[in-house]
């Protein structure tokens, strides 16, 4: 093992033996090295048995690097670190030792779409209106509070606003018996059961604090409370806890992600060793000085300024384009002119943007120049339909209580089964207490659908049977080749012959290859593959080596490098968001993201705004991102194209009247950017003080100047607001 490359802070953080640790790694320090490079000291040095280490990262692709480094640097036979993300490390104590809170452990993972279909059929049967109460804001409540690590009965609704998180709330424990009842777990319950079993079962925890005797956390500022407590719960008899991570990077607080759990980690185990990363490897000076100038107005962050020996590099280029079509013409020339005159790969250059319906604009652009692209986070392989129809067949197999499963292949292909006879059967398993396949076993007794329907639904079950005994036999590609055929399911896209069918085929093919590598390496079983299929994340399948440019949003990049960087759409209401802007927490983590957007850039920087913007069907004038201002002249030069203020399209602005949303700008700077308002102005992004609603941002505008009204988003409990602007009496802040 080779210490020599590290620097003295690295090295420090490698060589700590025992007692807490947390390690503030910012930007491009060369995180990942530390901590491998500190695995194989506690093993080297240290007389660690592989074993007793549990590492853990966010993402699969993060948890791979970390394991093959580990093995290059050490020759390891046998047993080997625990190395996974969070969910997998759940995943596979769960699988051991769920049977103590009541499930099987042949459980299925639901996915988004899964999720989604079992809260619909509970709220049918609460007789919850999906229209007064969208399914998918109530998925989003009950993720929030499994995230706070908050069971069903430590609600308390009479303290809570009438509205969705009250509605929720009531519907939280009839979602988690629907789980129950499937034999089923969602993403969030991966978390929240395993540290069930940590805090309900003194034994097991115990056993696992003994086995455990050093952990190490990646990406620590990531962690929401369920995973905090996990950890506090995993090193309660040694403290050997190291974690790193880099408070400026914080961006999922959307998700759960909780900034304090690394700003109060001190507080929380005493004696803690804090060291510093601040060298930066990765980026020029340049680059380092403007995302630091943004962050650094931050309060809520523990103060760093990153460094580099690296050259100072070029200036960050700002482009002011006139409208989102100039803009994406200006990214691609540019790209363009990086792969042809200095060399630079369409994979080492990347685009970024803050929200997806900003892709629709680059993405015509790219195609009509002949550029090949990849946007990253689109659908995933494992969600397209007749994948999940597939594996649907196999995990009924597995897990017959699994309702959901079953209910989405019963009649794909179709075979007849009416929703009547469906729902018959239904209300028969609901007043039994069984499980759906078990109502539909007990039709050819009860005869509770259609004599017609019930041959159907018993050629079903023999599909399943006979399903259920090559699954017994064989492997699961034996039995992925019986769903495709058995089902009809092949038959039916061949006879359908169509350019989409065959994509469809293709898909299936390459689920054969899936399925076909899982056996070859070993983790062969039906139950392990489908645990796979389940934790893919979107970064998981980008590959960095087709020569392709990425596009995606700021929240997917965190963890990727490029030569080149393009981040595109820095205005007001864009970057930072327009729900961000009357929340002071939020908008400190909009800085963040501007700074990960910014640092994932090695070389070069581009950053673009436009004076206008069609965006979800209309058009508005957005004034530069205030982030920009943070920047120093020194480092940053800024270009604009020649364009008059009138709309570009000759569709003109869908708003009232068929008038564009103007706002008057007040110059500035000597070069032509327009920033703030004039008094008595309005623009998206514009800070507003109302009597009664308080401080709030505007979100759109609509009607002329006599008759003007502003959209206005104020803080809770008061959302949304559309106000005559003539009536209002607001006052620009």
């Amino acid at each position: 093992m080779n210490l020599e490359n590290l620097n003295p802070q690295q090295l420090q953080a490698v060589r700590h033996s025992e007692g807490p640790l947390m390690v503030v790694a910012g930007a491009g320090s060369g995180k990942t090295r530390v901590i491998t490079c500190r695995i194989a000291n506690l093993l080297q040095e240290e007389g660690v048995t592989p074993d007793s280490i549990l590492a853990i990262t966010f993402t699969n692709k993060a948890a791979g690097e970390m394991k093959e480094r580990v093995r290059n640097m050490l020759d390891l036979r046998g047993a080997s670190p625990w190395i996974s993300t969070f969910h997998s490390f759940c995943l596979r104590i769960l699988r051991k030792h769920i049977s103590e809170l009541g499930f099987s452990n042949d459980f299925a993972i639901y996915d988004t779409q899964d999720q989604l279909t079992l809260i619909k059929q509970c709220m049918k049967a609460a007789e919850i209106s999906a229209d007064a109460f969208p399914p998918k804001t109530l998925l989003n409540h009950i993720s929030g509070f499994k995230n706070d690590f908050l069971r069903p009965e430590d609600l308390k609704l009479d303290d809570m606003p009438y509205g969705n998180q009250l509605k929720a709330a009531g519907l939280y424990p009839v979602y988690q018996a629907a789980l129950k009842k499937n034999n089923a777990l969602d993403f969030d319950d991966l978390l929240v059961l395993a540290g069930r079993l940590f805090q309900d079962v003194p034994s097991l925890r115990a056993h696992y604090n003994d086995k455990f005797q050093h952990i190490l956390v990646d990406e620590f500022q990531d962690t929401n409370a369920v995973q905090y407590g996990l950890v506090r719960l995993l090193c309660q008899s040694h403290n050997n806890i190291c974690v790193v991570g880099d408070d400026d990077q914080s961006i999922y607080r959307w998700r759960g992600a909780n900034i304090e759990n690394i700003l109060k980690f001190e507080n929380d185990f005493p004696g803690t060793t804090v060291i510093k990363l601040e060298e930066n490897y990765r980026s020029t000076q340049n680059i380092l000085n403007a995302a630091g100038s943004v962050v650094r107005e931050n309060r809520n962050r523990k103060d760093k300024t990153l460094w580099t020996q690296n050259e100072t590099g070029s200036p960050v280029l700002c482009y002011r384009a006139a409208d989102e079509t100039a803009e994406a013409e200006f990214v691609c020339e540019k790209i363009q002119e990086l792969n042809r005159d200095e060399g630079f790969s369409f994979n080492d250059m990347a685009i970024l943007y803050r929200t997806n319906a900003q892709s629709r604009v680059l993405e015509d652009m790219l195609r009509r120049q002949g550029l090949p692209y990849q946007v990253i986070g689109g659908l995933r392989f494992y969600e397209r339909k007749e994948v999940k129809d597939v594996l649907a067949y196999m995990r009924v197999v597995l897990n017959p209580s699994d309702s959901v499963s079953l209910k989405r292949i019963i009649n794909v292909p179709v075979r007849g089964i009416g929703k009547t006879s469906l729902e018959k059967v239904e209300e028969y398993c609901r007043e039994k207490g069984i499980t759906l396949l078990e109502g539909l076993r007990d039709n050819g007794q009860t005869r509770l659908t259609a004599p017609a329907a019930g041959k159907k639904i018993a050629q079903f079950l023999q599909i399943i049977d006979d399903l259920s005994a090559t699954f017994r036999q064989g492997n699961p590609l034996e039995l992925l080749t019986e769903v495709i055929d058995r089902s009809g399911y092949g038959e039916m896209l061949k006879k359908e012959d169509t350019r989409e069918s065959k994509g469809r085929i293709e898909n299936l093919n390459e689920l054969f290859s899936a399925v076909e590598q899982s056996v070859e390496s070993g983790e062969g079983s039906l139950q392990e593959f489908l645990d796979s299929a389940s934790l893919v994340a979107d970064l998981d399948n980008f590959d960095d080596e087709r020569g392709v440019l990425p596009l995606m949003t700021l929240h997917t990049c965190k963890g990727l490098e490029f030569s080149s960087v393009f981040l595109v759409g820095m205005e007001n209401g864009l970057l930072p968001h327009a729900s961000s802007m009357s929340e002071p927490e939020e908008y400190e983590e909009e800085r963040r993201l501007c700074y990960v957007g910014f640092t994932r850039a090695r070389k070069k920087l581009f950053v673009t705004h436009a004076t206008q913007r069609r965006i979800y069907g209309t058009t508005f004038n957005y004034q530069p991102s205030d982030f920009l201002l943070s920047i120093p002249d020194e480092v940053m030069v800024r270009e604009s194209s020649g364009f008059s203020n009138k709309p570009t399209s000759q569709y003109g602005s869908r708003l009232s009247g068929g008038r564009e949303a103007t706002v008057p700008y007040q110059d500035k700077r000597d070069d032509g950017y327009s920033i703030g308002t004039k008094d008595g102005a309005y623009s998206i992004g514009t800070k507003v003080l109302h009597a009664k609603f308080g401080s709030g941002i505007v979100l759109n505008l609509s009607g002329n100047e006599e008759n003007l009204s502003v959209e206005v988003f104020f803080k809770a409990p008061h959302g949304k607001k559309k106000l005559s602007v003539s009536h209002a009496k607001l006052i620009i802040i």
